[in-house]
């Protein structure tokens, strides 16, 4: 019997001995995983306020900019019923943000503007949407500036012999140039208007040349002066060819200056719209001298043309009366 009780208190000795080192060992295990939450905590903590400061930061340094609430082409007109407010964080804001609604509003978009775009100045352009009736114009008939470049920014005009000088394109941007033939965008009235001076000057005798702005960015644009002549619109709807040959001949008169220029000085150099005029007056009233001296001669000219020309413009002129918008 005490022999088993010997037992029994070794194996309640033993137990106890177990649920110790394994009461030890979890105690052990719950320090280290209560430490180590701690840690985690604190990391958290610390991680967690590292974020408030940022946002707080962020915050500060936001931007507030517009993003457009549907999706909107290119070269479409961007509207204040299109912009919604945003916030955009400091970190993310570019430098050409557009804060201002009413420098967002009422501008032309220059590229595809998806739905919630914040909207920069690079996406937008103060300019008009390019009109349907815009076409480039090749212009060969013009007397140019020599020092004239691409890009350049003339006023064309039309001066007649009698002094009269009209303005009758305005502010327009050379996009091409080469040689005396330059390359300008027109919209339908202004094709007609030029095709309408074209006829007149070259019924009358006219000169078609160009002046460049000294400060285009500031100077403003200015107003067409030039009245198309009804009755040369009338020719040229009457003969469609008219515009053509009116041109051909300008262009040859133009070309002949240039060439009569180059072989008295050997530099390719315009001729002076003063120049042209004060020949062109002294022609008329050596002619007149002539005509005066011979009767009335129908074959000594009028100072406006000779020749075939000269036959030309008047077979032009008698087909609906005198065509001169001009004449008192």
């Amino acid at each position: 019997m005490s022999k088993l009780r010997k037992s029994s208190k070794q194996k309640l000795y033993a137990g106890c001995v177990g649920a110790g080192i394994v009461g030890i060992i979890f105690a052990g295990y719950l320090m280290i995983n209560t430490h180590q939450m701690n840690e985690v905590r604190k990391q958290a903590e610390v991680d967690a306020e590292l974020k408030w400061k940022a946002y707080e930061q962020e915050q500060r340094t936001a931007k507030k900019g517009w993003a457009v609430i549907r999706d909107i082409s290119p070269g479409e007109q961007i509207t204040s019923n299109d912009l919604k407010a945003v916030t955009v964080p400091g970190s993310q804001a570019p430098a050409n943000l557009v804060a201002d609604k009413n420098k967002a509003s009422s501008t032309t978009a220059k590229i595809e503007l998806k739905k919630g775009s914040v909207l920069t100045s690079a996406m937008m352009t103060d300019d008009e949407p390019t009109p349907k009736d815009l076409r480039n114009r090749e212009l060969k008939v013009v007397v140019l500036p020599n020092s004239l470049k691409q890009g350049d920014e003339v006023d064309i005009r039309i001066q007649f012999p009698t002094g009269q000088d009209y303005i009758l394109l305005s502010k327009k941007k050379i996009s091409r140039l080469e040689g005396p033939i330059v390359w300008v965008t027109l919209n339908e009235q202004e094709i007609l208007s030029f095709s309408s001076a074209i006829v007149d000057a070259y019924l009358h005798k006219a000169s078609i040349y160009a002046l460049t702005y000294v400060d285009p960015q500031f100077q403003p644009k200015a107003i067409p002066t030039y009245p198309p002549n009804a009755q040369v619109l009338a020719l040229m709807n009457s003969d469609p060819n008219l515009i053509q040959v009116a041109e051909q001949k300008l262009s040859k008169q133009l070309r002949v200056s240039l060439e009569s220029a180059i072989d008295s000085s050997n530099n390719v150099i315009s001729t002076p719209i003063e120049r042209s005029l004060s020949e062109e007056v002294a022609a008329q009233q050596s002619d007149t001298t002539i005509e005066d001296a011979s009767g009335g001669s129908k074959g000594a000219g009028n100072g406006y043309g000779v020749g075939q020309d000269h036959k030309e413009q008047e077979e032009i002129l008698t087909q609906g009366g005198s065509s001169d918008p001009y004449a008192k």
